[in-house]
């Protein structure tokens, strides 16, 4: 209800001679709305909590998202790091292979610098890497609220990335319809602006005012009373015009801002899918093929070598396609990850 209104006023007693006489009049007012009024402003309230719960929802679903993703990349860097020290010492056993066959008379010296200058390079990668590390130690802890050098411990694993069957776009459309927290907001967005309009245009019909009043006269006559009834009249047309068309407007502009997040989330769900399944597919072909078939080769490599069966320049060649495999399978399943995390902060939860 509207708050009431109280009025003290001091008039003076109605007579045809003498001195004039003060009595005060205390007087009450309620307006009371009608037409349901009462019932859509509840409504409309409603739909505005709505509206910042859900929002605050997206926005915790958005912190978790870069949070899923912050760790992917602090997994990428440290197993990028520790790769990049299992080739060091790999280096390292293939310039001590060199030096020995140069020692024996079966190799040349310039095998040896070329395996010490390589060994000398994955040190520089490796100090290039920690630092990536450490950056991404510091994102992590940013986004956990922890101070920037707090130690964080060493990541096991990945999350799995999901199969086929549970990337179908059109189910997960429709999770996201369900509980997507930003189509949450809007939808409540666009309730409240439905019942706004509603409102308005029940300002056509007027309200009711009820008042009552004591008039105390004192020592020079008995107490009185008063009660009225009012209502505004409803004149001013364009006025009321002009509010329907503005709230009519909002609403039709809700509506189009949530169908337009609909088709938003429709297509990043499927451009998201699509990143989602490449990398899945990438990470099973480097695993499982690629890896194994390279280290096979490395280790031939390095076996012929010490004894004069391969050259140098094929056990560097392998050496380097070994890293450059594990760094792609490393980005491949870092790239699944965040995408994944897309998926999930899109359809409000995770799969």
């Amino acid at each position: 209800m509207p708050d009431p209104t109280i009025r003290v006023m001091a008039d003076e007693m109605p007579r045809n001679s003498g001195r004039r006489e003060n009595m005060m009049v205390y007087s009450f007012e309620q307006e009371i709305p009608l037409w349901g009024r009462r019932d859509l402003r509840r409504q409309a309230a409603r739909a505005e909590v709505s509206q910042m719960a859900a929002q605050a929802q997206a926005a915790g679903a958005e912190l978790v998202e870069k949070v899923k993703v912050a760790f992917a990349r602090y997994y990428a860097a440290y197993q990028a790091a520790r790769r990049a020290t299992d080739q060091r010492q790999a280096l390292q056993g293939v310039a001590q292979v060199a030096r020995e066959r140069y020692a024996q008379g079966r190799g040349e010296q310039t095998e040896v610098f070329r395996a010490e200058v390589e060994a000398t390079r994955v040190v520089a990668e490796i100090l290039r890497l920690e630092a990536s590390l450490r950056s991404a130690q510091g994102q992590l802890n940013a986004l956990l609220n922890r101070p920037p050098e707090a130690t964080l411990a060493p990541p096991e694993r990945l999350r799995p990335l999901p199969e086929a069957r549970a990337l179908d776009v059109v189910r997960l459309v429709e999770q996201a319809r369900a509980s997507s927290p930003t189509l949450a907001a809007d939808a409540a967005a666009v309730g409240g602006a439905e019942t706004n309009r509603a409102l308005i245009e029940r300002n056509w019909y007027p309200d009711v005012t009820l008042g009552a009043s004591a008039i105390d006269r004192g020592s020079y006559g008995p107490t009185g009373y008063q009660a009225w009834i009012g209502m505004k009249v409803p004149l001013q047309w364009g006025l009321r015009e002009a509010q329907q068309r503005e709230a009519g407007a909002q609403a039709r502009a809700a509506r189009a801002r949530y169908e337009a997040r609909e088709q938003q989330i429709r297509g990043d769900l499927a451009d998201a899918v699509a990143g989602a399944e490449g990398s899945r597919r990438a990470v099973d072909l480097i695993r499982r093929r690629l890896l194994p078939q390279t280290e096979a080769l490395v280790r031939s490599g390095t076996a012929g070598y010490a004894l004069g069966k391969v050259d140098l320049e094929t056990v560097l060649r392998a050496q380097a396609d070994l890293v450059g495999f594990r760094l792609q399978l490393l980005s491949a399943e870092f790239e699944g990850q965040r995408q994944v995390a897309a998926i999930e902060r899109l359809v409000g939860g995770d799969l």
